[in-house]
């Protein structure tokens, strides 16, 4: 909480420096005492990395930045499913709040900030892994922002090189000069694209599919206040047709601040949260809505160069998405598996289907989904499986 209070004073104070480069300069200062601390708190995770005995078969899996923790027990499971015993690195923000809850095997962690990373995989024990690989091929964080191996000045000499995910392969495998791990069958994807494979982390953990509840209840992603707006006025919408028996959690980060008051029995909001919590309001929920809007411009992203994280929360907990059909071939999604809109005007009619919907129809979109689910899933294991043997032939 300390921490959080601190960068947001530190946003504040740089809103007052009047020259952009000034501003960024005198920002990447005072943050300065944070990355100090998280150094602090690696030295004794680095002492264990040293001290530990690489297994046979072994995979390094490093994410360098101070999220994209959800992915990473699908990334794990991938490497499990094939043999490998998996160590990771991962920031020590980690340590407050784990992915790992209800994952059966959890891999062997060590708390490591971007300098701490940068010793570790210097170290010549990096050859005993037979792979090094990046869940994500960039570091924003940290006073930085490019490509993790452009922060690093070197890549990992594992024993058969080098793995990683672009998450946004629209810039930056051209911007940070990727193309060459595309073109060297090191690149996965979360979606499949631009023909590079897709490597699609939506194992959570074990956990039992619940079916629909006798109140409706939506997950949204609320990130753009275009959508805030959006939300409330469907919502108002629907409370005018007197369809008021649903809810709607907004969970994670967002920009909701407040609820309307009008709107308080329907809506809510967690902000940020710890994933065990997360995940329950995941699994409990009946129906996802990642408000994807064809109406603002910076959401296109989410149907060319990167992929909605709501796709992977589809996908793992099996709930039905409310999907705007300008995105929804992107993801693979349709009728038999989902509710497709054709305009943000019908989100109110996609809703009040949902609602509406019957056990049998809810658990026929329900099967569907499973198996797009499995079929992702056999097809990343299988793209895993294939780059690995080619790479150790």
């Amino acid at each position: 909480m300390r921490n959080k209070i601190y960068r947001y004073l530190v946003n504040f104070f740089c809103l007052f420096v009047p020259v952009k480069l000034r501003r960024e300069k005198r920002k990447q200062l005072l943050l300065l005492p944070e990355i100090h601390k998280k150094n602090l708190k690696s030295k004794v995770s680095y002492k264990h990395f040293l001290s530990e005995t690489i297994k046979e078969k072994s995979v390094l899996i490093v994410e360098p930045n101070p999220y994209h923790f959800e992915l990473l027990p699908g990334f794990c499971d991938y490497f499990q499913k094939l043999g490998y015993h998996v160590d990771l690195l991962a920031q020590p923000v980690i340590l407050d709040d784990s992915p790992f809850i209800n994952y059966p095997d959890p891999p062997n962690i060590f708390y490591l900030s971007s300098k701490y990373q940068k010793k570790a995989l210097r170290l010549e024990k990096i050859q005993k892994y037979d792979y090094v690989f990046l869940s994500s091929s960039v570091l924003w964080g940290d006073n930085v922002r490019d490509s993790f191996i452009n922060f690093l000045g070197y890549e990992p000499n594992a024993k058969y090189g080098l793995l990683m995910v672009e998450h946004n392969v629209i810039p930056y495998v051209k911007d940070y000069g990727h193309q060459k791990y595309v073109d060297n069958n090191r690149t996965f994807t979360l979606g499949g694209q631009q023909n590079i494979p897709i490597l699609n982390p939506h194992y959570f953990g074990n956990y039992t599919v619940t079916s629909k509840s006798k109140l409706s209840t939506f997950v949204a992603v609320i990130n753009d206040q275009e959508n805030k707006q959006f939300l409330f006025e469907t919502c108002r919408a629907l409370i005018k047709k007197n369809i008021t028996h649903f809810k709607i959690i907004v969970a994670g980060r967002t920009v909701i601040t407040e609820i309307p008051e009008d709107l308080k029995e329907i809506i809510s909001f967690t902000g940020k949260i710890k994933f065990v919590d997360l995940w329950e309001i995941y699994n409990e929920a009946d129906f996802f809505l990642p408000m994807l809007n064809p109406e603002i411009s910076h959401n296109q992203r989410y149907r060319e160069g990167t992929v909605t994280g709501s796709w992977q929360i589809i996908l793992g907990f099996l709930k039905p998405g409310l999907i705007h059909s300008n995105f929804a071939d992107y993801y693979q999604l349709n009728s038999n598996n989902s509710i497709i809109f054709n305009s943000n005007e019908e989100l109110v009619n996609a809703i009040q289907n949902a609602i509406s919907m019957t056990y049998e129809n809810y658990t026929f979109l329900q099967k569907n989904l499973k198996d797009l689910s499995e079929k992702i899933y056999q097809d990343s294991l299988e793209n895993l499986r294939k780059r690995t043997s080619y790479l150790s032939y």
